[in-house]
């Protein structure tokens, strides 16, 4: 089901800075900035916005080359996907947190994909992928082994 763990549905209301990114657009805006409020709480406001080229990226990759996607669309998917990243980061601690981890695991980002109602559509693809990716990184230190071996 769709359910969101109380924490992660908190973390996610408070961590997400409404105001618009008003960097310039020139320069990535590709790292968490973290802004504490002027009151005297010390809330943190998380904002993050993948950089616009992997955005544009993104969308020529998934849209047939005849749409346009305009700037403020853009910028939209960016804060979109931002905001989903953070909220799968909380869901996924979560899952840490549960299993007394300080870590997360790819295991616990399968489970808030699942915990999230991604699942379905997602879970199996993102399976497959890490598969493939341990493979492969498992195949790179074994070529990166037999090349020290051969010095």
């Amino acid at each position: 089901g769709n359910t969101t763990s109380p924490v992660a549905a908190e973390a996610l209301s408070e961590n997400i800075d409404s105001t618009p990114n008003t960097t310039n657009n020139n320069v990535p805006n590709s790292a968490t900035k973290a802004d504490t409020t002027a009151n005297t709480t010390s809330t943190t406001h998380i904002e993050f916005e993948p950089p616009q080229a992997c955005i544009r990226r993104l969308l020529k990759t998934a849209l047939p080359p005849s749409t346009n996607v305009a700037k403020d669309a853009s910028s939209a998917f960016s804060r979109a996907s931002g905001i989903f990243v953070l909220y799968l980061t909380t869901c996924a601690n979560d899952f840490a947190r549960e299993g007394k981890r300080s870590t997360i695991i790819a295991k616990d980002v399968l489970n808030a994909v699942k915990e999230l109602g991604f699942g379905e559509d997602f879970g199996d693809t993102l399976e497959k992928f890490l598969e493939v990716h341990r493979r492969e990184e498992t195949e790179k230190k074994k070529v990166k082994e037999r090349m020290k071996e051969r010095l």
